[in-house]
């Protein structure tokens, strides 16, 4: 995939929700970007960051202080999550990614400009994405993958908002989403459909014969 290829977005939210179990669209939506990248690193905050990712900007919390208008957890079990209070916060790895995905929640986008994800693929391109729709302190799951690019870092403007947070993905996709058949692979399901085809004429040019 060259480094001008687009990435693949994976992008859902909920309104005004305060756990995980009310953020349906984007749970489905993170299900969607687990089962394309696979066994990539998860952080949820309920222990040290790993030693292969900082983040700039906000801090480990347990509490917004306004209630799940502002943000909270959404690790099953847990409590902790990453709280910004407006601004941006940013997210570098020692080892170079192409999938990213994180949930977040607290957004009132009829309320503050619009949020956006700022990288650069590991060449010369910045890509810039939109971040969903979401209001009443509502949540999002948003992830993307840009397979075989070298992504150092992720940036997410916060603007004005208040928000949380939590179980962040990020690694080296084990399928590539952008993938199409092979030449030669659709040219060996061609021959084998040529094939089938022949063998039917056959059997029934021979039951016409007797």
């Amino acid at each position: 995939m060259s480094a001008q290829a687009t990435p693949v977005v994976y992008s859902a939210s909920d309104n005004n929700v305060s756990s995980l179990a009310q953020m349906v669209n984007s749970s489905a939506k993170a299900a969607a970007f687990d089962a394309v990248a696979g066994a990539i690193s998860i952080v949820d905050f309920e222990s040290a960051l790993p030693a292969n990712v900082t983040i700039t900007g906000g801090s480990t919390t347990n509490t917004s202080g306004c209630g799940a208008l502002c943000g909270f957890n959404t690790t099953a079990g847990g409590a902790f999550f990453r709280s910004v209070f407006g601004g941006a916060v940013t997210f570098s790895f020692t080892n170079p990614v192409d999938s990213f995905g994180f949930y977040v929640n607290g957004l009132q986008t009829d309320l503050v400009s619009q949020q956006t994800i700022v990288y650069t693929d590991g060449s010369s391109v910045t890509y810039t994405l939109n971040m969903p729709p979401a209001i009443g302190g509502g949540g999002a799951f948003f992830g993307f993958i840009d397979f075989g690019n070298q992504i150092s870092s992720v940036t997410f403007n916060a603007t004005n908002d208040i928000l949380g947070f939590d179980d962040l993905r990020f690694g080296r996709a084990e399928h590539n989403p952008n993938s199409v058949p092979e030449p030669g692979t659709i040219g060996l399901l061609g021959f084998g459909l040529l094939g089938v085809w022949m063998a039917a004429k056959k059997r029934n040019a021979y039951r016409a014969s007797v």
